[in-house]
Order: structure tokens, then C-alpha cells, then sequence
């Protein structure tokens, strides 16, 4: 038990920053990714079963809407299941670094409409480009998906993450 007191400062930080970036590659890019591979699984049940099948309506469902439903309610899923068995409260942080790339895009980066526009045409809000149907992949535009969707599913794995850890009570021997 004194061995584990003694451990240095500077590994403690360590494995907390190794935890922080494990949590965040999971709650950021393993939850689109585990919501395109269940989505696969899914249809292809519909191929066993011997129907015919195509996989247009899950690219429609996981990246042309742009408030992301599967993805957010897969993040919740996820960081709660997570949250529960590691009590990790660096998952709580997980949304902070999308947020700043959400910002970032919002307030710098310019909004271009994809393929031809017209000078009749006025030019589409931020908000629109980022939270609605202003940009689209359909379009050629990946803004939403590159952007908006990892802050989608990073803050509600936090979410989730953060009700985990509010209602998991710790035993104390």
C-alpha cells in the first residue's frame, strides 16, 4: 500500500494526459465510427435475411442531418458506459477541445457555398453553414462532418460521462 502513495508527480500527470487523450480520441472519433460500423451491421442483417439492401439511407441518416441523432445518442450511450466503469473525470473535458475548433471555424473561417453561386443569391449565415442544412456532403461540402459532428458526439459523451459519474456511487471499503 506505501508503493502506491509514493508515486512521482510527474507520472500521475502523465497517465492523466494519457487518459484525457484516450478519452478524447474515443468520445470524438470512436463514436462516429462506432455508429457507422453498427449501421453497417444492421443493414447487413437485411443482406442475411436475403433481401436486397443499399447503405443510402445510413450515409443520409449519419452525415446529411445535420443535428447528427445517432451520433449524439451513441455519445451519451458510450460516455455513460465508459463514465460508469472508469470514473474518469477527464471525460467530463472531452467537448473543450472540439468546442475551440467549433469556435475557431465559426468565427474565422469563411463560409464558400460549393459549385456555382450566383450574385442574386445572398450568402448563407455561419449558423446555417454549421448547424444546418447549409452544408452539405451531398454538395461536396464536409464542413458539418469535419467540425461540427466530432463537438456533436464529443459533447454528449461528456454528457453522458458526467450523468455516469453523478449517479455511480463509489464503495469505500
Amino acid at each position: 500500500m506505501e508503493q502506491l502513495r509514493k508515486v512521482k508527480p510527474w507520472t500521475r500527470i502523465l497517465f492523466s494526459a494519457i487518459k484525457f487523450a484516450v478519452h478524447q480520441m474515443a468520445g470524438t472519433f470512436g463514436v462516429p465510427i462506432f455508429a457507422y460500423l453498427l449501421g453497417v451491421s444492421l443493414f447487413n442483417l437485411e443482406g442475411l435475411l436475403g433481401r436486397e439492401y443499399s447503405l443510402r439511407p445510413l450515409h443520409h441518416i449519419l452525415t446529411e442531418t445535420p443535428y447528427f441523432p445517432v451520433q449524439i445518442a451513441l455519445g451519451l450511450w458510450f460516455g455513460w458506459l465508459l463514465g460508469k466503469r472508469f470514473l474518469h473525470r477527464s471525460m467530463i473535458y472531452v467537448w473543450v477541445l472540439p468546442f475551440l475548433m467549433l469556435s475557431y471555424a465559426v468565427v474565422a473561417v469563411p463560409t464558400f457555398s460549393a459549385g456555382y453561386t450566383s450574385v442574386l443569391i445572398a450568402e448563407q449565415s455561419r449558423f446555417s453553414h454549421y448547424f444546418g442544412w447549409g452544408c452539405q456532403p451531398k454538395n461536396h461540402c464536409l464542413d458539418q462532418l469535419i467540425v461540427t459532428m466530432p463537438f456533436y458526439a464529443a459533447t454528449s459523451y461528456s454528457i453522458g460521462a458526467y450523468l455516469a459519474l453523478k449517479t455511480t456511487q463509489v464503495r469505500t471499503p
